[in-house]
């Protein structure tokens, strides 16, 4: 169950997964943000998941473009772990997990069931959703107004840890509307 701030919070998972496309924004002094080994899609892979695939690639779009990305978003996924469950067409489940370093992403894999067997601490952030969601973000003209309109009409859901958090994607969803 979510209360309502959750609900209302802007998707880092979304931020960082769903939305690997260059994000346009003018970014400031980067701070105490610490470098990060970048995240590298496999190539010629032989991943059986078509969406699981395509996120892959969209991640290396992402920090490939990662000077285009707005400072409250590098903030707010500083050395995150993101979970996500996304329901795919054919009724079953994808996870994923997140794992981001200086606001990159370090890591990003799959697993078989609801909790990831590679986790010590468990994620900070967890979103719920299903593929035609994710599929709409990625397909938008302009996917950060189209991931706050899914959190608003419930399609995307959010459960994140800690006042910090809550008040970042609060921020995020006022900036985006």
């Amino acid at each position: 169950m979510f209360t309502r701030s959750k609900t209302r919070a802007l998707s880092l998972f979304l931020l960082v997964m769903l939305l690997f496309v260059p994000i346009a924004g003018a970014v400031s002094n980067t701070g105490d943000i610490k470098k990060a080994d970048s995240y590298k899609a496999p190539q010629n892979s032989t991943i059986e998941n078509e969406l699981f695939a395509e996120l892959s690639a969209k991640a290396e779009l992402y920090n490939q473009n990662f000077d285009k990305v707005p400072e409250v978003i590098k903030r707010l996924v500083a050395s995150e772990e993101i979970a996500g469950k996304i329901e795919l067409k054919n009724g079953e489940m994808l996870y994923v997990t997140l794992l981001m370093r200086g606001g990159k992403i370090g890591d990003f894999y799959m697993y078989d069931t609801p909790n990831d067997p590679n986790s010590k601490f468990g994620p900070s952030i967890t979103v719920e959703t299903d593929e035609k969601t994710v599929r709409k973000i990625l397909d938008s003209k302009k996917p950060m107004k189209k991931a706050i309109k899914s959190i608003n009409d419930g399609s995307l859901k959010v459960e994140t840890e800690g006042f910090f958090r809550n008040t970042m994607l609060l921020t995020l969803k006022k900036l985006y509307k």
